[in-house]
């Protein structure tokens, strides 16, 4: 009954172990670049706590999972602001900052790395984020 509400066609695309094996790559890699983005970001806010890597990896790694975890069960906006509803607690909880300086910190870890990302696409040639404006 249960699995109904689940989307099993990305299950399709893991036949294989190696094919497991890089998608868990793939996700190491993408907690470390929002560890290191969220801890750029946290170093603006002088009364953070916790903003040493290691307590800046886990708070990343529990923002995945719940976006994993919302994006499960809805779709669409609703899950979009879900998510990051839930972000922003998780940031507030576990480095001592109030519900604005996490939507802050949010932000600001994102302008970061649009601003990177392009300089690294402009250095390099490529394309590393698409803006739809």
């Amino acid at each position: 009954m249960i699995f109904k509400v689940f989307n099993e066609d990305w299950l399709e695309s893991l036949d294989t172990f190696e094919e497991i094996m890089w998608l868990l790559i793939l996700y190491l890699i993408l907690l470390l670049v929002i560890a290191i983005f969220l801890k750029i970001a946290l170093g603006f806010f002088s009364k953070s706590r916790r903003t040493d890597f290691g307590q800046v990896f886990l708070t990343s790694f529990l923002i995945t999972i719940a976006f994993a975890i919302v994006f499960l069960f809805f779709g669409g906006w609703l899950a979009w602001i879900i998510a990051l509803i839930i972000t922003w607690i998780v940031i507030c909880i576990r480095h001592n900052v109030g519900f604005l300086s996490a939507i802050i910190i949010t932000v600001l870890a994102f302008l970061i790395y649009v601003i990177v990302a392009l300089i690294i696409g402009a250095i390099l040639d490529v394309t590393l984020i698409v803006l739809p404006f």
